[in-house]
């Protein structure tokens, strides 16, 4: 019986290096994109010139039902889950807490938080179901652990993921399944336009290993995870940042970002541009 994997959020960037590298280590895979679509077949299609099967579906993992739904479509097509890797999410939003709104709460919880327990509990259940010692990983990222003053919402959920992972981790491991995370920092594909920023003084000077991670090692972090040479290995966070969160503040270096000029103007142009709800 072959090794199987369903990958959310695969067709591009983090996912999709390691839907790929996931079938150069020998899985069949499923993947789910939202929008991209042809980013999706090129995944499939790199997935299908290794000799692996990739079944692709579009799903909006936001909906709660979903995750249900795509988890048994890939358990009918793969015929067994060996590993769910929950990646699909958004981590575009940056703001101010002064200016919050209840929909934004509730757009970043459902994308970053509630998809993670809802696709984790349909694997995890055929995993127990079909006897399966399986393993679950969550993408979270290194905003779970270094706090950023805008990043409350995303960096804050991530975090909730990261503390459910343990809690999972002792739930599942009466069944032989494993749960970990794995958790990029900076991460950009190279293509035209951005060598700029792969050489801007951010990567070169802020990151202690000099430069940005890829998708692929991202990717090759999973596959150790779920493979047997890390079967005593549960409730972990593997970090894949070159070192980007362990420095902190360096004392002489540069002033506090959060108490800058340029930073106290940001939020109070946002906030004096903050409508109040009606009474």
């Amino acid at each position: 019986m072959g090794k199987t994997a369903i990958v959310t959020g695969g067709s591009h960037n983090i996912g999709q290096g390691i839907a790929i590298v996931l079938a150069e280590h020998g899985y069949d895979v499923a993947i789910t994109y939202n929008s991209r679509k042809e980013g999706a077949l090129e995944t499939q299609k790199a997935i299908e010139n290794l000799g692996k099967k990739c079944f692709v579906y579009q799903a909006s993992l936001e909906n709660p039902q979903v995750p249900d739904q795509i988890v048994a479509k890939a358990h009918e097509d793969l015929g067994h889950i060996d590993l769910m890797v929950c990646n699909a999410g958004n981590g575009g939003f940056r703001g101010s807490v002064l200016t919050v709104t209840p929909e934004k709460v509730d757009e970043v919880y459902t994308v970053n938080f509630r998809n993670y327990i809802l696709s984790a509990g349909a694997a995890a259940r055929y995993m127990v179901k079909d006897k399966i010692a399986g393993c679950i990983l969550f993408i979270t990222s290194s905003r779970a652990e270094m706090a950023y003053p805008d990043d409350y919402l995303y960096g804050g959920f991530k975090a909730c993921v990261k503390r459910a992972c343990e809690s999972m981790a002792l739930d599942l491991s009466a069944y032989n399944i494993r749960v970990n995370c794995v958790a990029p920092g900076a991460t950009w594909v190279p293509r035209p336009g951005m060598e700029d920023r792969l050489q801007s003084p951010f990567v070169t000077e802020s990151i202690p290993l000099h430069r940005v991670g890829t998708p692929r090692e991202n990717g090759e972090v999973c596959a150790f995870l779920a493979s047997e040479n890390a079967s005593y290995i549960t409730g972990i966070t593997v970090r894949v940042d070159g070192g980007l969160i362990l420095p902190g503040l360096l004392e002489g270096y540069e002033k506090i970002p959060w108490v800058r000029q340029e930073w106290r103007d940001k939020i109070m142009e946002e906030f004096n541009n903050w409508k109040y709800p009606n009474a």
